[in-house]
């Protein structure tokens, strides 16, 4: 089902191309399933037609556009993303002037795995209602509130500022006057453990990564052409996973981000190992917020 927002974007986005103002548009298509969409670049206003909006574009579009560094490109922006494109800007990774913004009015990104455990049998359609997702399965329809089904992140969402972007589509949620308390409740549920049972959470997390690196690749704000973390397939640490070289790789990793990570959490989204990542940076965000 098509939102009205999507009939917007794809509007905006065929005019912004058709009358030359972008080379190139930014947006989300539909994966192979209800529950997934993948970043996608319109070259020409007919493409424009692939873009949806829907309740899981949940990757940040914002690492791509760096890919794309030097053209004129129109991007759709949550505020995570934006987040995330205001920190590159300030480290001079991109071009503002050769940027065209389109901020979206999110209501807050829907967990696909939230959706997956409330429905009765396997997804095949996902549409919005007012508040409520409706979600369909071969047997059966199901309403639910969006609001118990969002990220994390989404539910304590900092915001942004309106004249961040060159235009907005749907109403801009105000951000909140200050950092939302439950954005650091499970770092300060993990505070509450002596310092062996922390180690122990942390080892028994850590034990399981296989240095795949997915958590650096999908970053935006990993951008560094060589990494001196990143060891070759074959050598030798990483092909014996020790537990040292784990902890090292994940902690300098964190410290390297730790005055540009705007929480946008894609590092645990994406970890085949299901590890919390965006715990070890939230707790730098929350140290750099008290300072």
């Amino acid at each position: 089902m098509t939102t009205s927002l999507e009939t917007q974007l794809r509007s905006r986005a065929h005019d912004l191309l058709a009358e030359g103002v972008v080379e190139l548009f930014l947006g989300y298509r539909q994966g192979s399933n209800p529950l997934r969409v993948a970043p996608f670049v319109a070259r020409t206003p007919l493409e424009t037609a692939k873009l949806v909006w829907n309740a899981v574009c949940v990757p940040n579009l914002a690492g791509t556009l760096a890919k794309h560094a030097g053209q004129r490109i129109g991007v759709a922006l949550k505020a995570c993303d934006a987040q995330t494109l205001r920190e590159l800007l300030k480290l001079n990774q991109l071009e503002r002037s050769r940027l065209y913004l389109i901020g979206i009015g999110c209501e807050g990104m829907a967990n696909p795995e939230a959706i997956t455990d409330a429905a009765p049998g396997r997804v095949t359609g996902l549409a919005e209602a007012g508040p409520d997702l409706v979600i369909t399965t071969a047997d059966d329809v199901v309403r639910r509130e969006r609001g118990t089904l969002l990220l994390t992140k989404c539910a304590t969402c900092t915001g942004m500022p309106t004249d961040f972007c060159d235009e907005w589509l749907g109403e801009a949620p105000p951000a909140p006057p200050t950092v939302p308390a439950e954005r650091f409740a499970a770092v300060q549920a993990l505070a509450t453990l002596a310092p062996a049972e922390r180690l122990a959470f942390w080892s028994e997390h850590l034990s399981r990564c296989t240095l795949c690196y997915a958590c650096q690749t999908v970053c935006p704000l990993c951008f560094c052409k060589e990494c001196a973390l990143t060891l070759e397939r074959d050598h030798p640490r990483r092909q014996a996973r020790e537990p040292m070289t784990i902890f090292a790789y994940h902690l300098m990793r964190a410290y390297h981000l730790a005055d540009r990570c705007t929480g946008c959490d894609e590092c645990s989204r994406v970890c085949p190992e299901d590890i919390p990542l965006n715990l070890i940076c939230r707790k730098l965000e929350q140290d750099r917020s008290q300072v």
